[in-house]
């Protein structure tokens, strides 16, 4: 019987949280200070490129391992990929269809040689060497992109206030993305700045995808109330979005100052300029495991299990409110 009464009681509490949670989400606040500073000002401070840079030094050695080539890595990259081929490879670019498609934290590459394997020019960018020297091998390697269509690994860190996104002789891009967490190194400050930037680099027509790791996973918190760990369950809530927290994003590497936003916060900046409106918001990793135990949940589960919670993102991620309480979000503006 008190079995029994602890398990209802769990139960309640954990639907409890889910509603203060998601109203935490949807009505999200921020100041009208930070609104200015992050997508107004072109002279607020910006993070220090070098001060974060070094726990990134092996990351380029365990990225694939712990994450791309997982099976829990792969279903959540092929539920990006269909969003990206929507946004760009099926799409006509009227008017500057030579124009490339611009990508930033590019990884090992995975993204940019699936866009080129679908006739689609990557300019990949990332702020580690390491990543740049590992995706230049996967695309030197690879024999299923067209000729002409390679894409172009440039190394390119946003939070160096003389970063140059140009690719000789081109200019402007047909389009953006960015895939997994690749801005949430960035400080709101940092996302302001290139919310500007990419409303001059893209032209009108064009789509801007992001996936961003999100300020309230459900699976992971979930998952850490069971196992009475309270500070971690809540770890992403712990300070506004303009405070970044010390975390690990992938197994066997340091702490570095990650930034987690949600969906408004993302929307505001972007719209902000005038320049963008939303046309998608989704949850990436809504009932699968999250990407950071990408390889553990990978060896644990079993590979019909995974396919099936892949199968129940698909049906329900996009709905309000689920999209605000997956691991990461993916968030879709068109250009102006």
């Amino acid at each position: 019987m008190n079995d029994d009464v602890a398990a209802k009681s769990i139960v309640v509490a954990a639907a409890l949280l889910i509603i203060w949670m998601g109203k935490r989400c949807v009505f999200h606040s921020r100041s009208t200070d930070l609104i200015a500073s992050s997508s107004k000002s072109k002279s607020a401070p910006r993070t220090n490129a070098t001060a974060t840079e070094a726990p990134f030094d092996n990351l380029a050695d365990v990225y694939d391992s712990s994450f791309c080539h997982t099976t829990v890595g792969r279903l959540l990259r092929y539920q990006t990929w269909k969003d990206l081929d929507e946004a760009f490879a099926t799409s006509k670019f009227k008017s500057k269809p030579a124009a490339p498609i611009l990508e930033i934290g590019c990884g090992t590459g995975d993204d940019a040689l699936h866009l080129a394997s679908q006739h689609v020019y990557v300019l990949a960018t990332d702020y580690i060497q390491g990543m740049i020297r590992k995706a230049r091998k996967k695309c030197s390697s690879n024999t299923t992109v067209p000729r002409g269509c390679q894409p172009t690994f440039k190394k390119l860190d946003l939070r160096d206030s003389h970063y140059d996104i140009s690719l000789e002789p081109i200019h402007k891009f047909a389009g953006a993305y960015c895939n997994f967490g690749g801005l949430n190194n960035l400080s709101p400050a940092d996302i302001g700045h290139l919310a500007n930037e990419l409303s001059e680099l893209i032209y009108p027509g064009g789509k801007v995808v992001l996936v961003v790791m999100g300020r309230f996973c459900l699976f992971e918190t979930l998952y850490y109330l069971w196992k009475c760990n309270f500070k971690r369950a809540f770890r992403r809530l712990k300070r506004s979005q303009n405070a970044g927290i010390a975390a690990r994003v992938a197994p066997d590497t340091k702490k570095q100052i990650v930034y987690f936003y949600s969906p408004g916060f993302m929307e505001e900046t972007f719209t902000d300029t005038s320049q963008f409106r939303v046309i998608r918001k989704r949850a990436i990793g809504l009932t699968l495991p999250p990407s950071l135990w990408s390889r553990s949940s990978s060896k644990k589960m079993h590979p019909s299990l995974l396919s099936f919670l892949s199968w129940v993102d698909s049906m329900m991620s996009g709905y309000c409110p689920f999209f605000y309480f997956g691991d990461h979000f993916l968030i879709e503006f068109e250009r102006l």
